[in-house]
Parts: structure tokens; sequence; C-alpha cells
């Protein structure tokens, strides 16, 4: 019961934070977008026995990986405080749950469209494609991640006025 209750304090700690931060400035959302590539490759490949194929790309991209999780340290250090690793963690463990979640709702589909994932990542030759491919095709998220900069429309502002509440 004690850990239930640190664990959905914890996860509220962490969605009161994440939320409280208006937006991610566009270099530590490069690095959630990485780390994310990672996580969802990690899973696959753990899930269906793809593991030289994570192996070559964690081979070929591990100073850049290690640079971006060095980033979304300091970002998570900066928004929690004494609390960004264990916020941190909270949010690698969620990463990975969300996108082993992903996984089951696809059932045998996951394996193959994880293997379509590691043709085209062994396709990329540096950091720079990495990622604008972390970017484009985005890794599944436990959190909504806003980037700073995006701005809505009146009419979308609009349409929130106009949404029924919970």
């Amino acid at each position: 019961m004690r850990r239930l209750i640190l664990s959905l304090l914890m996860a509220g700690t962490y969605a009161t934070s994440a939320a409280a931060a208006d937006c991610v400035p566009s270099t530590q959302q490069k690095a959630i977008e990485v780390i994310g590539l990672k996580s969802s490759l990690m899973v696959g490949a753990l899930a269906c026995g793809q593991r030289p194929q994570y192996d070559q790309f964690m081979t070929r991209f591990q100073p850049h990986i290690l640079a971006e999780q060095h980033v979304m340290d300091s970002y998570f250090r900066k928004l929690h405080g004494r609390l960004g690793q264990t916020n941190e963690d909270a949010y690698v463990t969620n990463l990975a749950n969300s996108q082993s979640e992903v996984g089951i709702t696809q059932g045998v589909v996951f394996c193959q469209n994880t293997a379509a994932v590691f043709n085209r990542v062994a396709a990329l030759t540096t950091q720079d494609q990495l990622d604008q491919f972390a970017e484009a095709e985005p890794a599944p998220q436990p959190v909504v991640i806003v980037a700073c900069g995006i701005t809505e429309s009146s009419s979308f502002a609009r349409m929130a006025e106009l949404a029924p509440r919970p």
C-alpha cells in the first residue's frame, strides 16, 4: 500500500511539475525525442528478439545518445531540483511502459513495425539524420510534450472554450 501511495505521489509530482512547465525548449525537445526513439527501439528489441539490431544502433549512435541523455538529465534537474533524478527515472519508466502498451495493442504487427524502424534507422549515418528521424517519427510518449514557440490559433482557442468540461 505504501508503494502504491508513493508511486501515485511521485506520478502526481511529475505530472504537476510537467504541467507547470509551459513548454520544452528545442534543445531539450530534441533530447526527449532521441531518448524516446532509443527507448522504443529497446522495447521492440526485447519484445521481438531484435537485440542485434538494437546493439548496432547503440554502437553507431552511442556518443550522440549519451550527449542527449545528459541534456535530458540537466533538464530534469532544472525542472525538479533535487528530485530531478527521481522524476526522470519515473518518466523513463513510464516511457518504456507506454511503448510496451503500444506493442500489446499492435499485437503481431508490432515486431514487423519494429523491424521496419530498425531498417530505416540502420540507413542513417549521421547524428543530424538521427535527430531528424526522431523528430519526424516521434516515439510514443507517456505525457504530452509541447515545444516552445508553438502558438494556438484563435479558432482552436474558441473550440477549447466551447468544449465540454469533464
